[in-house]
């Protein structure tokens, strides 16, 4: 049984998860560019687990890509066990920052954000996989 029935109440879960990978996607681009636009600011360490982070993150969403349009759902947990990994990997560069440097109330609002969104994409691909399975 499925968590969620439809996606923004209106839309079907293939349709949540499609907008959750290329909405991913586009936010993965914007977080690599910003890295090298504020490299300045950080420690060769943190960027370092910021681009393996943006990396694995974008391999999952093509991950996630590839199951709905391919509708293969047994792909789905791929890309839930990566997408749980970039956020472990995101969570340690973000606490690596507020250890290092002073406190950023930017960066502090972005690490919530992402947190929330990676709980929203794996709610949704979760649901999505239940519903298929």
């Amino acid at each position: 049984m499925p968590i969620l029935k439809k996606f923004c109440f209106c839309f079907s879960l293939r349709t949540g998860a499609l907008i959750i990978a290329y909405s991913s996607l586009f936010i993965d681009i914007t977080d690599a560019l910003l890295t090298m636009y504020t490299k300045e600011k950080l420690c060769f360490e943190v960027l370092i687990i910021m681009i393996i982070s943006t990396i694995w993150n974008i391999v999952s969403d093509m991950v996630l890509m590839t199951a709905i349009y391919r509708q293969n759902p047994n792909l789905l947990p791929v890309h839930l066990v990566t997408c749980l990994g970039s956020l472990i990997l995101r969570m340690i560069s973000h606490m690596l920052t507020a250890a290092v440097a002073e406190p950023d109330y930017l960066m502090v609002a972005y690490a919530f954000f992402m947190m929330g969104y990676i709980a929203a994409d794996v709610l949704i691909v979760l649901s999505y996989y239940h519903s298929e399975v």
